[in-house]
């Protein structure tokens, strides 16, 4: 027979359970009663999990703070069309109907089931048939550290297009505990370009997570940048369900001190002629660590897909660790698939090369790593979007000590 034994309470679920008790007391919908008894079940994810193996939250996540009780006024000055401040919407520009789309993640993960029991309410965005629009979404925290969690669903209609852009933004010095869920169902032949900006501050935490489902001919396009926070999970999870569909998974990690930042990508390629590009590049200094982990699955049946994983990691200190794991789990024989991992230091020989052109060693280090992390951006098409993700990188490379 076999048990499931599961591990004994860590301080950060019990303060999980003091919290969700104070966000019981103000009212909470049956759906979030749900979620957090799926989430007691089975507890803060940590190493037992092999998707967790890396980032062992019950251990990383000391302590989860009460969830926020009254939204404050959010920042004037943040033209965002969707404002979430400690996870409440507090600004709604945008014209968002609330009618739901299909979800596209799977339950069975104890932090998703989390960031739903704290989900206030489900905003959903409807993009018509053949309409085109932009959307800057902004998830800001206040200056009291607050367990909170947003959820959106996207849902693209038929010959739709649009640019979807997100930012994580915290008061300094707060060890706020941040979830975000987005959950995108594209439809045939539209096209959803998302840019996602983790600034946060470094005492807080966050787990992200983003669900797309894809039609036929549909393309989608992702780009993220983490240089924020003491410990994000940013995890992915893309399904092919028509065929001929496309989609673009890239980004860059950037961390120093302690720092830890995961990233998860799950690609099911589940009808035929789908194509899946995943390019991830970190750079670790002093004794951050990074984690990628990516899985594409190929259904029996999806034919002719074309799928290819990169991760790279670029290692500044003794200190710093990196975990690279690549996965491919193929049940299609006319496939091309493939999958890579590097990790290592900056090339002495290039260094020398630029330095004797009369760079100082940090700018020289500056220029080999800004080169580094450049293809994660190829894929934005628009171009002052591409020159703002360089600028992050650019920002968080001149202050290397």
């Amino acid at each position: 027979m076999n048990a499931s034994v599961k591990p004994p309470q860590s301080p950060a679920d019990t303060s999980l359970i003091e919290s969700f008790e104070v966000l019981r007391a103000t009212g909470v919908a049956p759906v979030q009663e749900e979620a957090f008894a799926r989430f007691l079940a089975k507890g803060l994810p940590g190493r037992r999990i092999e998707a967790w193996h890396y980032t062992d939250l019950r251990t990383l996540l000391k302590r989860a703070p009460l969830p926020a009780r009254v939204a404050a006024a959010p920042d004037a000055s943040d033209s965002a069309d969707l404002v979430f401040l400690d996870g409440a919407l507090v600004v709604e520009r945008a014209t968002s109907g609330r009618r739901l789309a299909k979800p596209v993640i799977d339950e069975d993960d104890a932090s998703i089931a989390l960031a739903r029991a704290f989900s206030r309410e489900t905003i959903t965005i409807h993009v018509e048939a053949n309409a085109t629009c932009a959307l800057r979404v902004a998830f800001q925290n206040t200056d009291t550290a607050a367990t909170s969690a947003a959820h959106i669903i996207v849902r693209v209609e038929a010959g739709a297009s649009l640019t979807l852009t997100e930012s994580h933004d915290s008061a300094a010095g707060e060890a706020h505990f941040s979830q975000s869920l987005i959950e995108f169902d594209v439809g045939e032949q539209s096209k959803v370009n998302h840019i996602r900006i983790n600034s946060l501050d470094a005492a807080a935490s966050c787990v992200s997570t983003l669900g797309v489902d894809l039609a036929a001919s549909a393309k989608f396009d992702t780009v993220c940048v983490t240089t924020g926070a003491a410990v994000s999970r940013h995890q992915i999870f893309v399904r092919f369900s028509g065929e001929h569909a496309k989609a673009s998974i890239c980004g860059a990690s950037l961390v120093r001190g302690r720092q830890h930042a995961d990233t998860t990508i799950i690609v099911n390629h589940a009808a035929a002629h789908g194509e899946s590009r995943e390019i991830y590049k970190t750079i670790v200094d002093d004794d951050a660590a990074g984690v990628f982990q990516g899985r594409i699955n190929v259904a029996p049946g999806a034919q002719k897909t074309d799928a290819r994983m990169a991760s790279n990691a670029m290692l500044l200190a003794e200190g710093a660790a990196m975990y690279n794991k690549p996965e491919l789990e193929i049940f299609a024989d006319d496939v091309q698939c493939a999958h890579g991992a590097t990790c290592g230091e900056l090339d002495d020989d290039l260094l020398f090369y630029i330095m004797a052109r009369g760079l100082p060693r940090r700018e020289a280090e500056a220029m080999l790593l800004e080169a580094f992390v450049a293809p994660a951006f190829d894929g934005v098409e628009d171009e002052d979007m591409r020159e703002t993700l360089m600028e992050r990188v650019r920002g968080w490379l001149a202050q290397r000590k």
